[in-house]
């Protein structure tokens, strides 16, 4: 029997055993890698009765799990929420601790219908990000835990 050109190509025997060895470490080390969710802004609909109600979410995890828990990557920064729709769009703002009433570091929005949640600021840039991002998905879609 004739060995097409493709069989030929793909016979184990035929890779050299370097290339072989190779590959099966790369294999292995990227199942070694953790998965980190992308950080950034965050863009997303959620399933929520009303914007506030998809911020109170927010706001009332981000309380317990970030500010009162004492966890370490947020002890600089302090939550300032700003539900009250008659002032215009509701919105949490992470501020710099002490500093409430300068620029926030990230912003919180929801508006629409579907509820659409919008983050920016400074703080969408930097590793915590990622973290905060999966939080607030998670928060938003009604996991009640922590990170």
């Amino acid at each position: 029997m004739r060995d097409s050109p493709i069989s030929k190509i793909t016979k184990w025997r035929e890779v050299p055993a370097g290339l072989a060895a190779g590959t099966a470490l790369l294999f292995v080390l990227a199942g070694c890698q953790a998965f980190e969710p992308p950080g950034g802004p965050v863009v997303a609909e959620v399933d929520a009765p009303s914007p506030v109600a998809a911020l109170q979410r927010i706001n009332e995890r981000g309380l317990q799990c970030w500010f009162r828990s004492g966890d370490r990557d947020f002890r600089n920064y302090a939550m300032v929420p700003e539900l009250d729709t008659r002032t215009g769009q509701p919105r949490i703002l992470i501020v710099r601790r002490g500093n409430q009433q300068g620029l926030p570091e990230l912003v919180i929005t929801a508006g629409g219908d579907p509820v659409r949640i919008t983050t920016f600021g400074p703080l969408a840039g930097e590793s915590l990000s990622a973290r905060i991002n999966a939080d607030i998905l998670a928060w938003s879609a009604g996991r009640p835990s922590c990170s």
